[in-house]
């Protein structure tokens, strides 16, 4: 079955209590995360494209009649507006965060007369590109967790999986845990069990692509195939976000009603914020939403974490299985 949707209940994961600080929600048990923090919010980030191409200028500009989109066109080349990698560095760096960064590997061949394979098969970057390369090592270096964007196909391909993730360690230099699909695509549950045997410890393709919300109702990190293999489950994502909100403000509110639910729970909020959003000429706003989101979890109390610290957290702790 593609898309996220298991028919069958998925079991979530729920840090293991001690007595003394087990407490009652509803009818469920608040986990406890490290240092006693309240709950937890994963950043992430999916890198689809590095540079705009001229299509997305003639896109936005038909959509939103912007000009911006007009002068683009011409400057994009020296401007590289989606190049935004020390932004969101700044940002993280100044709230005492880190995230995880899925770099894609697109290999899918498009049809020049069939405009519907553009968008899938153009203009994406070369994972060998100097550029790329010395930005995944410096986002390393810096703390920074770097993970494969499964391409397009990939869900249903261990071998364009195994490929993939064998490419970005070589040019990272070490061992790479955490995948995201591209699309969200997810057949359950087979694109689990080819991660899993491809080496991966942990997904994060959960999730709504039209909507910002827990899906599933699954609040924690949660094993779909019954062993050691981890979903971190995806609740905000800046596309249907901003799609599906008529103002920032409004956006804001839905991005505080999660935060709240994820409190109220002791959950995992997991954040997918792609890196052109982070261009406020083209998307006014949304880069302070972003942020705004991080310091109201600090100030909530939340552990702010990568998704491999997430993993190896449940797996030393030695988590229990929720109902």
């Amino acid at each position: 079955m593609r898309v996220g949707v298991n028919e069958s209940p998925l079991p979530e994961i729920r840090p293991r209590e001690s007595s003394s600080e087990r407490r009652r929600e509803g009818h469920e048990e608040r986990p406890q995360w490290p240092s006693g923090k309240r709950f937890a919010l994963c950043l992430t980030h999916d890198v689809d494209r590095v540079d705009k191409r001229w299509w997305q200028c003639a896109y936005y500009f038909l959509k939103r009649r912007d000009l911006y989109q007009v002068r683009s066109l011409f400057t994009k080349g020296r401007e590289r507006p989606y190049w935004n990698f020390e932004d969101i560095m700044d940002i993280e760096r100044r709230n005492g965060v880190r995230s995880t960064f899925f770099f894609l590997n697109e290999t899918k061949k498009g049809n020049l007369l069939k405009p519907s394979t553009y968008p899938l098969a153009f203009g994406y970057y070369d994972i060998h590109d100097p550029r790329i390369v010395e930005v995944i090592r410096a986002l390393d270096s810096g703390g920074w967790e770097i993970g494969v964007h499964g391409s397009y196909d990939s869900y249903l391909s261990g071998t364009l999986l195994a490929t993939e993730k064998a490419v970005l360690e070589r040019v990272l230099g070490k061992a790479v845990l955490g995948v995201r699909q591209h699309h969200l695509n997810l057949s359950v549950p087979r694109t689990w069990e080819l991660q899993k045997e491809v080496g991966f410890k942990y997904d994060s393709t959960f999730g709504y692509r039209d909507r910002v919300d827990f899906r599933d109702d699954k609040y924690h990190p949660f094993r779909p195939l019954n062993d050691g293999f981890l979903e971190l489950p995806m609740a905000i994502m800046d596309g249907p976000l901003f799609q599906t909100s008529g103002s920032s403000e409004e956006a804001w509110g839905r991005c505080k009603g999660l935060i709240e639910q994820a409190e109220s729970r002791g959950g995992l909020l997991t954040v997918l914020w792609h890196n052109n959003r982070f261009n406020d000429k083209e998307f006014p706003g949304q880069a302070a939403i972003y942020e705004r989101i991080i310091r109201a979890c600090l100030d909530r109390g939340a552990w702010v974490a990568t998704g491999d610290k997430i993993y190896r957290w449940c797996r030393a702790c030695g988590p229990t299985v929720g109902r």
